[in-house]
């Protein structure tokens, strides 16, 4: 199992597919969610948008590094999984995954 978590801190690292591309604040805040391959948790990853560094387009594999936050609830009537905020240090974009 990949997603790796220190008991005491909420580190975390995690490798997924990047659900949709990132959308940009007006306080230049990028945020996206990703979905871990290895437990299907999602999380919505939010780093400064000048970090990011990396294209990230839906479908990409991203390996994520950051701090877990708060849960943020879904919205079941739009079918909406409920996701862990996930403040990144590091986002590195990988090839796009393919459908099977």
């Amino acid at each position: 199992m990949n997603t790796i978590t220190n008991v005491g801190n909420d580190r975390l690292s995690i490798i997924g597919t990047a659900l949709a591309a990132p959308v940009t604040s007006p306080d230049n805040i990028a945020e996206f969610p990703v979905r871990d391959v290895w437990t299907g948790r999602e999380y919505l990853v939010r780093m400064d948008a000048d970090d990011l560094g990396a294209f990230v387009a839906p479908g990409a594999r991203v390996e994520v590094r950051g701090e877990a936050g708060w849960t943020i609830p879904g919205r079941s009537w739009r079918g909406e999984a409920s996701r862990t905020l996930l403040q990144a240090q590091d986002v590195t974009a990988g090839e796009l995954l393919l459908a099977a």
